[in-house]
């Protein structure tokens, strides 16, 4: 059921600062995947801006404020990353999905025919020249930015290769989910709107040199690049190239996740990511969002302590930066 009128955020984030912003994204995230649900698929003029933060009941029958796949995939990435010491493999988290995928709404098609390989093999997918470059990637890679500092980049960057792996094998998908890690890390650290454009550019460069080009998503960064006008879809650059149009265009969660959702088509994922992006450079701005309440947090209970301990990851890995520093 949705939550009372307290605010998420004031319950069990735990001391540290780092262990409240990712609090924030995560609910933040939560909150964007269902202002988005009911308006999935729907082009722009479809998107009713008045009822967009009523959050009506989604036509496929699903309960008021339910949240997707989008946020049921994050959860399970960031306690893959929380159980295994921020060392998970691609099998590790392909085989929670597994278990979790009969309660799961919503599931895209390149991880349902993950899933269809892993029951008929027990295997990961196979790179394939057929791999569709699609978003469930990125979707659930926020808490690899959150759980590593900015310039724990080689890391950051193995472990969005790692959980992608687990269904995505398009290079484009491994790229769009890097620039996601990339600007959730850096809004862990409070960065302003800028400097989380820079990041996404930054990222984008690299990611472009590796994975294949990733222009639309620099475009977005410095204002080049306008909404598509049926809707954003599934393809995992255009995806990101929306969420960094977002965070450009707009100053904060409470603007942002509506703007996000007006969009048209993937509003779920879309509105999520620029959650889980803004809602940590901005927790504060999350504990004011009106609607918060109706959104049903029920299904994932104990992100506050799962926040905790991110960030006990993101210390640890820190650390051990400055001690490679040190030596």
């Amino acid at each position: 059921m949705p939550n009372d009128d307290r605010s998420p955020l004031d319950t069990s984030a735990g001391p540290g600062d780092a262990a409240r912003r990712i609090h924030g994204a995560m609910v933040a995230f939560a909150a964007g995947d269902a202002l988005g649900v009911p308006w999935e698929g729907r082009p722009p003029e479809r998107v009713d801006a008045a009822e967009v933060v009523r959050l009506p009941a989604p036509d496929r029958g699903w309960p008021r404020g339910s949240t997707s796949d989008d946020t049921a995939q994050m959860v399970l990435a960031a306690r893959c990353l929380a159980d295994t010491g921020g060392r998970p493999s691609s099998m590790d988290f392909l085989t929670r999905l597994a278990d979790a995928a009969p309660g799961v709404r919503g599931l895209g098609p390149t991880t349902l025919r993950a899933l269809a390989h892993f029951h008929a093999t027990a295997e990961l997918p196979a790179p394939s020249a057929a791999d569709l470059p699609t978003n469930g990637a990125a979707m659930r890679i926020a808490p690899v930015g959150w759980a590593v500092p900015p310039h724990r980049t080689e890391r950051r960057r193995s472990l969005c290769e790692t959980l992608s792996a687990a269904t995505h094998r398009a290079p484009a998908a491994v790229g769009a989910a890097c620039v996601i890690a990339a600007m959730a890390s850096f809004a862990v650290e409070g960065a302003g709107a800028d400097d989380l454009l820079d990041a996404a550019a930054a990222e984008a460069r690299w990611a472009g040199e590796r994975y294949g080009p990733m222009d639309a998503v620099a475009d977005a960064a410095r204002g080049r690049w306008s909404p598509p006008r049926e809707g954003v879809s599934l393809d995992a650059v255009e995806t990101v190239a929306a969420v960094v149009h977002v965070i450009r265009e707009t100053p904060g969660p409470a603007a942002a996740l509506p703007y996000a959702v007006s969009l048209g088509g993937d509003t779920d994922t879309v509105a999520a990511l620029a959650g889980g992006v803004l809602g940590a450079r901005d927790p504060d701005g999350v504990t004011a969002l009106g609607w918060l309440r109706l959104v049903d947090l029920g299904e994932h209970p104990g992100l506050g302590d799962l926040a905790v301990r991110l960030s006990a990851l993101r210390e640890t890995a820190a650390a051990g930066l400055r001690a490679e520093g040190a030596g």
